[in-house]
């Protein structure tokens, strides 16, 4: 028989005082509110990552391949379509898909005023659900039906006036003496002004023919990976597998500063994380000191009767110990009620002119929640043994009549 654990389980629900059994409670909230306030700040962390990644590659893909050039303004150097680099990169099992674009200035002018535009020429390439879920009126790309459909941002509209199905005028700078009536199909909102402010979609094949370009002629590949944490290595081994003529850029440097704002947010999040820790170990400690204190008495009868420094210490520490399992409990169902609430009604909205999304955006990582339990447990069972020191002050004479 484990002699501490045995006399720890005996003792775990009887308290002497109220104080005790308050900060008994006070311990366990700290914990189970610092347990739960980390697991939450990292779904809410990985949350944001992934709904801003998820924009952006909508958009650009994980990387994106050109034709190297002088040219530094937003209109695509034209480069041929490779149909054979195409299929073998698709042999690599890190590439979800591949797709070709070509972008080209524009003006778009409306009732109400006129926008300089970026015209984003997408072809038949592209998975019918990748733009679905920034549309907020048709269905992306499946409303480019007729080469003068587009799709434009809701930034964009509410800035010209117009709604869904209304007609435009548009020049392509390459070609300006041209206009060209379009019709608005689609509307779409990232959150990200960047995009949103600059943007517009239309058929591949209408844009080639209004820059007078061949069908073989495209302006980018875009490169969608299975997994972006291989973001890097996939990259090296796609440029090993290109024309020395290409040149390869992954989403992290064509979008530098939002990616330096989420490692920001890395750094922020792993402050706040140490405070709380911190917080919670000192609690315990003291509910832990407190105990102790309270029962002095049993610590001088239990070393009278024979029991060593080291069995009288464990005793205490699986006290302690209980009172994290109970905490990390409630911590655990604290956070998983909140997580599930919001990713399910929304229910703390965002402003998305700063944060580039309508509510506070939950992700969920088993793996996460698994190693937060893991080491929270860890970090406290090695703190809470600081105060059992004190245990070995005590002489059994003294203690026995200590409330006397």
């Amino acid at each position: 028989m484990n002699f501490p654990l045995f006399v720890a389980r005996r003792i775990r629900n009887t308290h002497e005082t109220s104080f005790s059994k308050t900060v008994t409670y006070v311990g366990i909230g700290t914990v189970a509110m610092g347990v739960s306030i980390i697991l939450i700040a990292f779904a809410i962390l990985f949350g944001f990552k992934s709904a801003i990644q998820d924009k952006l590659t909508s958009f650009a893909g994980d990387i994106r391949i050109n034709q190297i050039s002088g040219n530094h303004s937003l209109s695509d150097s034209p480069m041929l379509r490779n149909f054979a680099w195409e299929k073998s990169i698709l042999k690599n099992s890190a590439v979800d898909h591949i797709q070709a674009h070509l972008q080209k200035p524009g003006i778009l002018v409306g009732d109400a005023g006129l926008a300089g535009v970026v015209i984003k020429g997408i072809g038949h390439d592209v998975p019918k659900n990748q733009l679905s879920k920034n549309m907020l009126q048709g269905q992306g790309q499946a409303q480019i039906q007729h080469p003068q459909d587009i799709v434009l941002s809701n930034t964009l509209a509410k800035q010209l006036k117009v709604k869904l199905n209304s007609s435009l005028i548009l020049y392509f700078l390459s070609n300006p003496e041209r206009p060209r009536k379009v019709k608005i199909t689609g509307i779409y909102e990232t959150g990200l002004e960047e995009l949103d402010k600059m943007f517009i979609l239309a058929d591949l094949g209408w844009v080639q023919k209004m820059n007078g370009w061949g069908a073989d002629s495209i302006g980018t590949y875009e490169v969608f990976l299975k997994n972006t944490s291989d973001l890097y290595q996939s990259a090296d081994v796609i440029e090993a597998s290109m024309p020395p003529e290409w040149r390869l850029e992954t989403i992290t440097e064509l979008y530098p500063a939002l990616f330096d704002w989420m490692m920001m947010l890395d750094r922020n999040i792993v402050i706040f994380i140490s405070l709380l820790l911190v917080v919670a170990c000192f609690n315990l400690i003291a509910t832990l000191w407190v105990l102790i204190m309270e029962r002095i008495p049993m610590v001088g009868l239990l070393k009278a009767m024979g029991a060593n420094h080291r069995q009288i210490r464990t005793i205490f520490w699986w006290n302690g110990f209980f009172i994290l399992l109970r905490g990390l409990a409630i911590g655990n169902i604290l956070a998983m009620v909140f997580c599930y609430v919001q990713s399910t009604y929304h229910l703390i909205p965002l402003d998305p002119e700063s944060y580039y999304m309508n509510s506070v955006p939950i992700v969920w990582s088993m793996s996460t929640w698994i190693w937060v339990n893991i080491g929270t447990s860890l970090l406290v069972a090695i703190i809470i043994t600081l105060p059992t020191i004190f245990i070995k002050k005590i002489q059994a004479q003294e203690a026995l009549q200590y409330k006397h």
